[in-house]
């Protein structure tokens, strides 16, 4: 169960960052929003890594 949250938590991260790229390019997102953004997706990485270790 761990294994499979954590390979949904790095799949949605792999998906949700070439997003956020996307729509700060199109959108032009507040120059704020990416750093915070950036800073979610990586937290959000490492747990699902480490959830897909344990």
């Amino acid at each position: 169960m761990k294994q499979q949250l954590g390979f949904y938590m790095q799949f949605s991260a792999l998906v949700f960052l070439p997003l956020l790229i996307f729509l700060q390019l199109e959108i032009g997102l507040k120059i704020i929003y990416m750093p915070i953004c950036l800073l979610i997706g990586v937290v959000l990485f490492i747990v699902g890594t480490r959830l897909r270790e344990s």
